[in-house]
């Protein structure tokens, strides 16, 4: 199940390139006053924590944008940012803690060190190891090109500097340099006409600048200068960059930023003090075409100009708990792209106008008052199959149900013959239309129009004076139509055709958010999700709950899904938190098979039952998740989770498909897939996506 592992890479070879498969879901018709964006790449998890590090850089043979991710326990993986692919993991043994990507001998390379004492050359494409000479702790590295010759300065925070020449077969220690600004905390260098000038940030606030020249002696370093922040903090960042055509230095210090013009030049301009946490990157980009200086601490991403230290615009947030390490700018497709990486091993692509999961403006919170879902209030959708075809069911607000085919948006017309008002749609496998009234629910098969059975008396708690006050659902069991109704943490089940009521079912203590009926490994089931922050499994024949198989859900978990996925039952839940939890209750279903098939009592006691696995957190959305569904494409399946107007596309049957994200302009109420097709629903209308299609607006 994706979630596990996650980070292992494969190389060009394997790769599969964009088709039957799908990877890159686009808006292919939409219904209604609803805008949808195209989709784009990311979040991308390429290695399991802590992103240390990012290092953009250009492939040779592709002139592809990717870039270099290390993480805290040295693992350094290659990501191709235009598509999304994993390229490669060039070493993942614990040994680097600073990584750079440099040209040796024409080929491009890794250069690494880490606190285990070494510095070493890494292919970038085979990822095979060239050579690792002994250096001591390292924590500060940086490559220029000196007369042709290839070199690394290294700094382990002592007041020693390190020069080596690289080589493809072997590294050489040049010289060790003894400074003296203390503590050497962060470094940088360039090519300054012959030589290279070094940058060294120091733990005060101090920069100080250097002329480094390699002869056939050795290597010769230069004081130049110094550079300063006002305030006596350690430096954090430091970069060489481009500004308006001239040399600069891009530095941070505690929660300051600022530019300075090299070598040896005056700052452009007063620090930039908008920060309210220390800086960990600062970048040159556009922001709405124009230049601008972008700098990021744990929590935020803000735009300034260097000649006046002001803020350009509102700041970025962050909305996730894992802090914001490491921050880069490259150009994809002509476009300033921002890429950040957090605590927990994730990789943020964006841009200024698509910002998504940063968002613009004030701080954003997931806190959300828990109001359950009515079972009339947003949009519904269901399938049903008319005349041997898929038509999707919308359920609307004002109570009016449309039919929908999934493959254009074009309107199919539902057979509502008898229906004396409008009717509600009721979702599940097998859905139905209903209408209350004083007698209780009247109920109607949408495939043919046919009443099914008189109308149904409902328990006290179920109707309200609009209608269902819980979430309900409808299912054929066994060949007998079953209405699921909710009253609070109580579940009800109804024959259709009898008017028994079964219930109230017991397994929560708390109000029920959603229910689900479906089979699982071809095994009838029902899955709920409720207030009490647990979702159960359900086994509606026996009318008894399996157990609860997620809970962890922020305090209240709103939406569940499930599937059968190359043969194992998958259940994924979401709730308050935005958290996405999945489990595997494959083992735990054909446990209660084997028991409930078995005649006789088993030798030696009574059977013992299976326990449900630890379940796997699949994605994090930025907010509460009401909306879960597992659509399928190719030999590909893809969980999708509604994050407020934001899809969230999470492959589950193959780790090294990129995950997806798609906007619209309205929040999600509701998600209901189909093969090759997945339909959403806001308050402004539909949107049907297919693999790879060209939007276009609904036929008909």
């Amino acid at each position: 199940m994706t979630g596990r592992g996650i980070w292992r890479t494969t190389d060009d070879s394997t790769w599969r390139a964009s088709g039957p498969g799908g990877r890159d879901w686009q808006p292919a018709w939409s219904w209604g006053n609803v805008r949808p964006s195209p989709g784009r790449l990311g979040p991308h998890q390429p290695v399991p924590a802590w992103v240390t590090g990012l290092v953009s850089y250009s492939d040779d043979r592709t002139g592809r944008p990717r870039v270099l991710v290390t993480s805290y326990a040295g693992t350094r993986v290659v990501l191709d940012l235009a598509d999304g692919r994993l390229i490669g993991a060039p070493d993942d043994r614990p040994y680097a803690s600073v990584s750079v990507t440099t040209r040796i001998a024409g080929e491009r390379m890794i250069v690494s060190a880490g606190g285990t004492g070494h510095l070493q050359v890494s292919d970038l494409a085979s990822g095979r190891l060239r050579w690792r000479r002994w250096c001591g702790e390292a924590r500060a590295l940086a490559t220029v090109a000196l007369d042709g010759r290839p070199v690394a300065v290294l700094a382990g925070g002592a007041s020693q500097l390190q020069v080596w020449t690289l080589t493809a077969e072997r590294g050489e220690r040049l010289a060790t340099v003894r400074t003296d600004g203390g503590r050497i905390a962060a470094l940088a260098a360039t090519e300054w006409d012959d030589d290279g000038l070094v940058a060294l940030g120091g733990t005060t606030g101090q920069i100080t600048l250097w002329r480094l020249a390699v002869d056939g002696a050795g290597a010769r370093v230069e004081r130049l200068g110094e550079c300063r922040f006002e305030e006596p903090r350690l430096v954090s960042a430091l970069r060489f960059a481009t500004w308006q055509g001239r040399s600069v230095l891009l530095g941070a210090a505690g929660r300051l930023a600022r530019v300075w013009a090299v070598p040896g030049g005056p700052p452009l301009g007063p620090s930039f003090a908008g920060h309210l946490d220390t800086v960990n990157s600062v970048e040159v980009g556009r922001l709405d075409g124009r230049p601008v200086i972008w700098s990021s601490d744990a929590v935020t991403v803000r735009g300034w100009l260097p000649e006046t230290g002001r803020q350009l615009g509102e700041a970025y947030h962050h909305p996730y708990e894992a802090a914001l390490t490491s921050m880069t700018v490259v150009e994809i497709a002509d476009r300033s792209t921002l890429v950040c990486g957090d605590t927990a091993g994730r990789v943020w692509t964006w841009e200024p106008e698509r910002p998504y999961p940063l968002r613009r403006g004030a701080a954003a919170t997931t806190s959300e008052p828990d109001v359950p879902p009515s079972g009339v209030g947003p949009v519904r959708l269901a399938t049903v199959e008319f005349a041997g075809r898929p038509v999707v069911l919308a359920g609307l607000p004002d109570r009016a149900v449309r039919g929908l085919d999934p493959v254009d948006g074009s309107t199919v017309d539902v057979p509502v013959d008898g229906l004396w008002d409008v009717p509600l749609l009721v979702p599940g496998d097998r859905p139905v239309l209903a209408q209350t009234g004083p007698d209780g629910i009247a109920v109607w098969d949408p495939a043919t129009g046919e009443r099914l059975g008189t109308a149904l008396s409902c328990p006290d708690g179920v109707l309200g004076p609009d209608g269902p006050l819980g979430p309900l659902a409808s299912t054929l069991l066994d060949g007998a139509w079953m209405l699921l109704l909710t009253a609070g943490e109580r579940l009800f089940r109804i024959d259709v055709a009898t008017g028994t009521v079964v219930g109230p079912l017991v397994g929560h203590s708390g109000p029920i958010h959603a229910v689900v009926s479906t089979e699982l490994a071809g095994v009838p089931v029902l899955l709920t999700a409720a207030g009490d922050d647990t979702v159960v499994l359900w086994d509606p024949r026996a009318n008894r709950s399996l157990g609860v198989v997620l809970s962890g859900h922020g305090g209240a978990a709103y939406a569940v899904t499930a599937a059968t996925v190359d043969g194992r039952a998958l259940v994924y839940g979401a709730g308050r938190s935005g958290v996405v939890r999945g489990v595997d209750v494959t083992d735990l279903l054909e446990a209660e098979r084997v028991a409930t098939t078995r005649v006789g009592p088993e030798p030696g006691g009574p059977p013992v039952r299976t326990g449900v696995p630890e379940p796997v957190v699949v994605l994090t959305a930025t907010g509460p998740v009401r909306a879960l569904a597992v659509v399928r494409s190719g030999q590909d399946s893809w969980l999708v989770a509604a994050d407020g107007r934001t899809l969230l596309w999470c492959p589950v049957t193959d780790e090294f498909l990129p995950r997806w994200t798609t906007d619209l302009d309205d929040v999600v109420d509701d998600l209901v897939a189909l093969p090759q097709v997945l339909v959403a629903a806001t308050g402004e209308g539909l949107v049907g996506y297919r693999p790879g299609a060209p939007h276009g607006p609904a036929a008909g």
